[in-house]
């Protein structure tokens, strides 16, 4: 979640927008690695669908960015003051781990946006990106609750799985 100690009213609509580009990079690259993980077919389609979205919604902070007439380049390895949680994976850790950090990140994108949404009436573009800003936020509930049924199913496979070993991976 969107720390309560954390005042983005400091940000600049343009560190937001960056620190939002870079959160959904961030989230791509994580289905993207969960969807090559997972031994259940089902799963890996609904990460590789997930990666899709979080790279469509890149594609429309960026459309934004570049309305505000911002002449930089987004480096997604620079630092933010945004307060979006980053998505740590690895085949170090646990499925399950990974996915309660996307949880958490999509809530906390939620919220964001949510405020984003807020502060955008003031920034003086032609084309007011709230509706837009709106829309995200609702998207990323929608990724929360994708995520969170994931997870219930999860614990259903894994008991499944012990009667019936592999019946879940697919052709």
């Amino acid at each position: 979640m969107v720390e309560e100690d954390i005042d983005i009213e400091e940000l600049s609509f343009e560190e937001m927008l960056e620190g939002a580009v870079k959160a959904e990079i961030n989230a791509t690259e994580v289905y993207e690695h969960m969807a090559g993980r997972v031994d259940n077919f089902v799963m890996a389609e609904r990460f590789e669908f997930l990666a899709g979205e979080e790279e469509k919604h890149e594609g429309f902070l960026r459309n934004i960015y570049e309305d505000f007439g911002s002449k930089s380049e987004i480096d997604p390895n620079e630092e933010t003051p945004v307060p979006l949680p980053y998505i740590r994976y690895g085949e170090d850790m646990d499925e399950s781990e990974i996915i309660e950090q996307a949880m958490d990140a999509e809530i906390a994108s939620r919220d964001f946006y949510t405020k984003m949404a807020e502060k955008s009436d003031d920034v003086g573009l032609e084309k007011n990106p709230k509706k837009l800003l709106t829309y995200l936020a609702g998207m990323e509930q929608n990724h929360y609750e994708i995520l969170k049924e994931e997870v219930e199913r999860m614990k259903e496979f894994e008991e499944f799985d012990e009667y019936f070993p592999g019946m879940h991976q697919g052709p």
